[in-house]
């Protein structure tokens, strides 16, 4: 069931303008401005959240028994965009490659109907346009705007699009995200020439081992849950007849469970040890920014999207167990441990081009977006009435 065909144009103009025009974290001065332009003209009150960020509601719906939250993501990825599209990124180097083109323009369409129906509809919802999502640090700087209070949030609700399947939704049955945390490793060897290699310590080498023993760990550890070591970036070396002194492998511990993310960095730190005693290097290891902590979706609100999903997506709609937690994570957790929430994902792959976030030819099937937009609705009107009708059965 689709009640939002009326609004696919625009949802698509919006999603393209937006993928045309990519921002990197706490950069999205001209994203931040065309949100600002298109709220005021719907009536909304705009807080700024600097350097980018808004929390928009409309002033009289603050009154309404239910205060709800959503959030949209603003920024994009520092990568090239290789999909081929006719309205593909024009700024070097940056790509909407998480889908928060289109979680920007349904939401926008989403705060327009609402303003058209403030007087009837259940709930004050207020938006929150967050930048810097990427990066981990959008969530704490939103709160520490009052995201939360003002009237304070009954419930907290975000969505993302990825490519699982053609045209469908998923929720998950508590348990909705992994434990993330940063590493970077520094490796301190001896430069030395090649000629005189007995003089040195090779710090690539003693690089090598541990990339090697990390995979491993992660090939061989038995969690209670999925869960691995990775390593993204490795940076070493200044010329090809030096022995390098000095290499910095950047990358991540994720697990479901946290027992396990904390028996993983114990397991890298013997590693780490072992390996700088056999090749006589330094190295250390650091945790660059605190874990992105795992949140749980609300049993509530999980049966409110679980209903509404089969309503529109009917046997498209999928709801998840604990055990199919994926290895992704998001600094929404933070809004999670101060308000019950919702996530919701709207699956939206090409036939033949299903790849997936964080990729260079990540591709959103548009045909989601009205669809999308009314489950949104759907389930924020649903969330509203009940939650009305609890407070009015209790005076």
């Amino acid at each position: 069931m689709n009640q939002r065909e009326e609004y696919r144009e625009k949802l698509t103009e919006l999603r393209r303008h937006f993928h045309r025009y990519p921002e990197l974290a706490l950069k999205e001065e001209k994203t931040s401005d065309f949100i600002r332009e298109y709220m005021e003209k719907l009536g909304y009150t705009l807080t700024k959240v600097p350097p980018t960020g808004w929390i928009a509601q409309l002033p009289a719906a603050k009154e309404k028994k239910c205060s709800l939250v959503l959030r949209a993501e603003m920024d994009g990825l520092p990568m090239e965009e290789k999909t081929g599209l006719s309205y593909a990124s024009v700024n070097k180097g940056c790509m909407h490659a998480c889908g928060h083109d289109a979680i920007l323009a349904a939401a926008l369409v989403l705060a327009e109907i609402l303003a058209e129906e403030q007087d009837t509809f259940p709930a004050n919802v207020r938006f929150l346009f967050e930048p810097a999502e990427e990066i981990g640090e959008g969530a704490r700087r939103m709160l520490a705007a009052g995201a939360l209070e003002n009237p304070k949030a009954d419930a907290f609700l975000m969505f993302h699009y990825a490519t699982d399947m053609t045209l469908g939704m998923a929720v998950h049955k508590g348990q909705a995200s992994a434990m993330i945390g940063g590493i970077r490793i520094e490796v301190h060897g001896k430069s030395s020439h090649w000629s005189e290699a007995a003089k040195g310590i090779d710090s690539i080498y003693a690089a090598s081992l541990v990339v090697q023993r990390i995979h491993e760990l992660s090939r061989t550890y038995q969690g209670s849950a999925p869960c691995l070591v990775g390593i993204g970036t490795v940076h070493g070396g200044e010329y090809a007849n030096i022995i390098a002194d000095h290499v910095v492998l950047n990358g991540n511990i994720r697990a479901v469970k946290e027992e396990d993310f904390r028996k993983l960095a114990g397991r890298l730190k013997d590693i780490l040890e072992e390996t700088a005693q056999e090749t006589g290097t330094e190295i250390t290891l650091e945790f660059p920014k605190e874990p992105v902590l795992a949140f749980a979706n609300d049993p509530e609100l999980t049966e409110i999207g679980a209903r509404v999903g089969r309503t529109v997506f009917g046997e498209k709609f999928v709801l998840e167990g604990e055990e199919e937690v994926f290895l992704s994570g998001d600094n929404a957790y933070r809004y999670f441990q101060k308000t019950k929430g919702l996530f919701t994902v709207f699956l939206a792959a090409v036939p033949g081009k299903e790849h997936p976030l964080h990729h260079p030819g990540f591709v959103l099937d548009e045909e989601i977006l009205p669809y999308s937009l009314e489950t949104l609705y759907q389930i924020l009107y649903s969330i509203g009435e009940e939650h009305t009708k609890k407070q009015e059965g209790r005076a």
